[in-house]
């Protein structure tokens, strides 16, 4: 008989053991039923990047070791993304870019219901560590780990790429215009005075995209060390989770780059919003973070020139900010209004108040 564990684990239902996995052996009859007995409690979970999940726990097998990952949301926007996930996953079960290889990092749905009270989605359990705990015990391997990372989720991006042309209309509202337009309903409620570097934001932005020949392709969307499974300290990347935020025709840049960030991050036990005024200071990423970024891009063994050259003429500067804005927007859509004075501490508001008073991008020729 299967039964539904009580213990809660520190990101999306994977914690920092790895046993082997096992499939269920039930139909997904048996799961529905097994879930429609179980008492879904909230979450103890305090961590912020999961906060939008009421309970996350393990399925297992009585006698057995993990056999599924059991996640249940009460929120809409937790709802949503259960559901965007469900989706996401099936479409790229069957993409004809992707081989076998890449897909065993994607873990599969087992089961997806909608309650009145909850919706629910049980997927397969992917064996490994997470990176974000590995990176904690071995912050001096950040610059590997941190490059494995980007390999893992490389094959994605070439394989799903296209090229576009950046227009005025379509893909600089949805990459700039309405993010901005987030960020100014943000400064409105918490600083007004700020507005004008927002607006200033958009016309770099703006000239930096506008008309420019750019890849496009299928994105994580949300592609952080806690997302990532490895084997251990070596950096061999077993799994990648959490793809709620995923979807096509997106820069794999923002991929690239927020992994990046959200690493250095956690080594240097820093706020996002003080890591990127760092960097916007300093010129752009460190040496540590480049070479990660130019080892994955090696590694990936692309036929594709052009799709690295434009990627390189994308002044650093320009893609740590637009990672930056997407993680801010995305933050604030995920989290309720009241949470919203925490992420605007931490993440927005260093790095608007740094923009205004240092011209950090004037010498930008976009």
């Amino acid at each position: 008989m299967t039964s539904i564990s009580s213990s809660d684990s520190t990101e999306l239902g994977y914690g920092m053991q790895a046993p082997q996995p096992t499939r269920p052996t039930g139909t997904t009859e048996r799961l529905l039923a097994v879930l429609s007995r179980s008492r879904l409690r909230p979450s103890t979970i305090a961590d912020e990047t999961v906060s939008r999940v009421i309970r996350l726990s393990l399925l297992r097998a009585e006698q057995g070791p993990t056999a599924a990952v059991l996640k249940v949301a009460r929120s809409v926007p937790g709802a949503a993304e259960l559901r965007t996930q469900t989706r996401v996953l099936a479409e790229l079960a069957l993409h004809p870019g992707l081989d076998a290889e890449s897909r065993e990092l994607l873990p599969q749905i087992l089961t997806f219901d909608e309650r009145t009270d909850a919706t629910v989605s049980v997927e397969s359990y992917l064996p490994g560590i997470g990176l974000a705990d590995v990176l904690a015990r071995y912050p001096d391997r950040a610059e590997e780990l941190t490059a494995a990372a980007l390999s893992a989720i490389a094959p994605l991006h070439r394989r799903t790429a296209t090229f576009v042309v950046v227009d005025e209309f379509c893909l600089l509202r949805q990459w700039v215009v309405e993010p901005l337009a987030c960020l100014t309903e943000l400064c409105r409620w918490h600083d007004p005075r700020l507005v004008p570097e927002v607006d200033r934001l958009q016309t770099i932005l703006r000239e930096a995209f506008v008309r420019r020949h750019m890849p496009v392709s299928w994105t994580h969307g949300n592609y952080t060390p806690r997302n990532v499974r490895v084997a251990g300290a070596q950096g061999l990347v077993t799994g990648i989770v959490d793809w709620g935020g995923a979807g096509p025709s997106r820069l794999a840049l923002i991929d690239e780059y927020l992994m990046i960030l959200t690493a250095s991050c956690q080594v240097e036990r820093a706020d996002l919003g003080t890591v990127v005024t760092e960097r916007l200071r300093a010129g752009g990423l460190s040496d540590r973070e480049r070479n990660a970024l130019r080892a994955a891009r090696d590694r990936s063994n692309t036929d594709s020139g052009d799709r690295e050259r434009i990627n390189e003429c994308v002044d650093e500067r320009i893609a740590i900010l637009l990672t930056w804005l997407h993680h801010a927007v995305d933050l604030c859509r995920k989290r309720p209004t009241d949470r919203n004075h925490h992420i605007w501490a931490t993440t927005v508001a260093p790095v608007l108040n740094f923009a205004a008073v240092f011209d950090f991008l004037g010498t930008c020729d976009g």
